[in-house]
């Protein structure tokens, strides 16, 4: 059971896309999970299946919403929240080119992706303070309406990253903001409406049969 002042958000990475194998910058692009990613989603539905929870919310897109599906397997009685608040970061023009071609001709943008750039703005999309903006209000609003509860929540790496710098601040240059695994599992919790927690950051310990191959590098 979850103590009467706190919120306790147990979020989850969606599975592995085509797009995530082949190194290719996703976004907003509505991509699916390719066979491996739904075998990742199957071992966190596992993972999770003792865990009760109050309420579902997963982002809209559909490498998440099919995660947050799979999970609710073990959980019938409850029904699945979507919302735009957890999508990924809006890259705009980005969205659909290799990570590796970018790194040559958008170093600075793709600097952001390791270390803070809140006033960066990205072309035809979305800047990284309004992306922060967007995710801290969802998690904010939720930790004030949900006291007492548990609360599962299925989403996107950089929207993970950026719950990470509300709950536990920023990481300062020259060091190099952590990632999160497909199909990993990070915990925060909020006491008393405002304070905040990281209690678990990337676990992947059911994913130890599975191959992880997402990940940055420095």
């Amino acid at each position: 059971m979850v103590p009467e002042n706190i919120c306790e958000l147990v979020v989850v990475r969606h599975g592995q896309t085509e797009s995530n194998r082949s190194g290719t910058l996703q976004g907003q692009l509505d991509t699916a999970l390719d066979q491996l990613g739904i075998q990742q989603a199957q071992a966190v539905a596992r993972r999770l299946k003792k865990r009760r929870f109050d309420m579902v919310f997963s982002s809209d897109l559909n490498r998440a919403l099919h995660t947050a599906k799979i999970i609710l397997q073990y959980h019938p009685q409850l029904q699945i929240n979507t919302t735009p608040a957890l999508r990924e970061w809006n890259l705009g023009d980005l969205q659909g080119r290799l990570l590796k071609d970018l790194a040559e001709k958008e170093p600075e943008i793709m600097q952001a992706f390791r270390t803070e750039t809140p006033d960066l703005k990205i072309p035809g999309g979305e800047s990284l303070a309004a992306f922060q903006n967007r995710v801290s209000t969802f998690i904010g609003t939720l930790a004030k309406e949900h006291c007492g509860k548990r609360l599962l929540l299925v989403t996107h790496g950089g929207a993970i990253q950026r719950m990470l710098r509300y709950a536990a601040g920023p990481i300062n240059a020259p060091n190099v903001r952590p990632f999160c695994s497909n199909a990993s599992i990070a915990v925060f919790r909020c006491k008393n409406q405002e304070n905040w927690q990281l209690v678990t950051w990337n676990d992947t310990a059911h994913l130890e049969d599975l191959e992880q191959n997402d990940l940055l590098p420095l």
